[in-house]
């Protein structure tokens, strides 16, 4: 009796313990997954978009240099993520631009950006940005997505550094209202290459020995965010003792059914590295070879108005103006303002899914770029008649 009296004493004890260890490996797995539930969920940690437009295209149809052919207009890659509320990254890459190395910033034409945004301070209304990004300025049409825009004036397209290497600081004052100050390299690439890449004697200019700019922006937001601002005020160098300046003014209102954003700009090149007005003035003079230099004191004006309005669920009407100029505040010979460009495009598009950014349309598009009756060029004109698709396809 002894005997199974003990026996059962041990049994009884060893369920107790196997139920205990169970318990405790049972409590050390939740423990793990409380662990694990700290780390940021995959869909917030990687996303993978595809921004694709590609149409068939009639160009300049009626002249001699008319033209049909099928056209990859944009193809780009958008990584984005959150490792948690404070730490983000975003990497854009476009796949129609060459991905060699630029010689000032070691990035690539290829990158647009890679960069890395830390938020701190209470309630995170500070933030830190570090990388290759998007310069802070004042403008609509190029903080649209770049599938949306079937023609950019030059301002976007010939007379912004658009993508720079370098830092920003933001302040969030409240929900409607941030602060932001962005450093970064004036050109992505050198003084000496730049000249060089474009047939340019450096003359009597040098390098600047901090080739710099900073973006002063405020983003503004009124009306329960249907007005929205984006106000810049922008200086940097690229030569030596030559400072610029330019003030962005970028208004939007947006609705359910429509969109119409005004963007208005200033710019002013004591030495202009851009080159627009620096070629008209070379021209008209007719200079070559060592006499070819950048121009000095050249102004840029423009005004771009785009309107996006729903004519029904599925289907919604596009259009785009611009009016730009550029002269001389030094050389009255030439008159202050030389050169006029004229951008513009309509579009039908049609949405069949209400939650894809999916569209299919038909449109017209013109640039037409004239000189006042002093710098007497022929008049530069520009027609196409696309019919095509754009895509932002959310990958991952």
């Amino acid at each position: 009796m002894k005997k199974y009296l003990l026996i059962s004493l041990i049994y009884s004890l060893f369920l107790q313990c196997s139920f205990a260890n169970d318990r405790a490996d049972s409590l050390k797995i939740d423990a793990v997954r409380d662990t694990l539930s700290d780390e940021p969920e995959s869909a917030k940690l990687f996303n993978l978009d595809i921004l694709l437009r590609a149409g068939l295209n009639a160009n300049n149809i009626g002249n001699d240099d008319s033209k049909l052919n099928a056209n990859l207009d944009e193809a780009r890659i958008l990584l984005s993520g959150e490792y948690n509320d404070q730490l983000s990254y975003k990497v854009r890459f476009r796949l129609n631009r060459s991905f060699a190395p630029t010689s000032q910033d070691n990035g690539s034409a290829a990158l647009d950006f890679a960069f890395l945004k830390y938020k701190f301070g209470r309630d995170n209304k500070w933030a830190i940005t570090a990388g290759k990004q998007s310069a802070m300025v004042g403008s609509y049409e190029f903080e649209n997505n770049p599938i949306y825009e079937y023609r950019f004036t030059d301002y976007v397209d010939r007379i912004l550094n658009l993508f720079v290497v370098g830092g920003m600081l933001s302040y969030e004052m409240n929900p409607n209202h941030s602060l932001n100050l962005q450093i970064y390299n004036t050109s992505n690439h050198s003084f000496d290459r730049l000249l060089s890449d474009n047939g340019y004697s450096a003359g009597d200019l040098q390098a600047s020995q901090v080739p710099l700019g900073a973006y002063f922006t405020w983003i503004g937001a009124f009306a329960d965010k249907k007005f929205t601002t984006k106000w810049s005020y922008n200086i940097s160098q690229f030569a030596k003792s030559k400072t610029n300046h330019a003030v962005s003014l970028a208004n939007k209102y947006k609705t359910d059914r429509q969109m119409i954003y005004l963007d208005l700009q200033y710019s002013f090149y004591a030495v202009d590295h851009v080159m627009i007005g620096s070629s008209v003035i070379n021209d008209f003079y007719a200079r070559t070879g060592a006499d070819k230099t950048l121009a000095k004191n050249i102004a840029y004006k423009s005004a771009i108005l785009r309107y996006d309005q729903f004519l029904a669920d599925k289907w919604e009407l596009a259009m785009k103006g611009g009016v730009e100029t550029a002269g001389s505040t030094s050389d009255d010979e030439l008159g202050q303002d030389f050169r006029t460009n004229y951008t513009y495009f309509a579009a039908l598009q049609h949405k069949p899914f209400k939650t894809k950014d999916l569209r299919f349309y038909v449109g017209y598009m013109g640039n037409t770029v004239v000189h006042n009756d002093i710098v007497n060029v022929d008049q530069k004109q520009f027609n196409r008649i696309t019919l095509g698709t754009y895509f932002t396809i959310p990958v991952l």
